[in-house]
């Protein structure tokens, strides 16, 4: 029984070794380093050991530059494309405006049309009497939704 609790007291006396942490980072030429201090960008590893680094060759370094200007070119092709459908749908926004507001000016040139030709007195002020555009601009306003 002394044994036991010797032994316990011993167990709990020690600290544990505790592992140390592994962080996980990638150096500029793309390579996956790893190191037991944190380096901006890095993240914990889920290894227990630190492996064994190897040097990066000239030929490493040359194709990860190649490989991070062809991912800039990409980036910046996919930028120019959003931009180019951003442009592009302000425009026919625009243009649908710009539209709409030409069908109502016309709507309303021909109300005022109808109104000269076809006015008599009095009639004007009688409730309901209203008179509408021609149905192909109905439906064109319609088309472009305009209020």
């Amino acid at each position: 029984m002394k044994y036991v609790v010797l032994v316990l007291i011993f167990i709990f006396q020690f600290p544990q070794a505790k592992a140390e942490t592994i962080y996980q980072w990638t150096d500029p030429w793309g390579q996956i380093q790893y190191s037991r201090t944190p380096v901006p960008g890095s993240m914990v590893s889920d290894l227990t050991e630190l492996p064994v680094q190897q040097a990066t060759t000239e030929q490493q370094k040359q194709e990860a530059m190649v490989k991070k200007l062809q991912q800039m070119r990409q980036d910046n092709f996919r930028h120019a494309q959003n931009e180019a459908e951003k442009q592009a749908s302000k425009m026919k926004v625009m243009k649908d405006r710009n539209r709409c507001e030409a069908l109502q000016n016309m709507t309303m040139e021909m109300q005022t049309a109808y109104l000269r030709q076809f006015s008599m007195p009095g009639l004007l002020w009688m409730p309901g009497y209203v008179i509408y555009p021609p149905v192909n601009l109905t439906r064109e306003m319609r088309y472009y939704r305009c209020k």
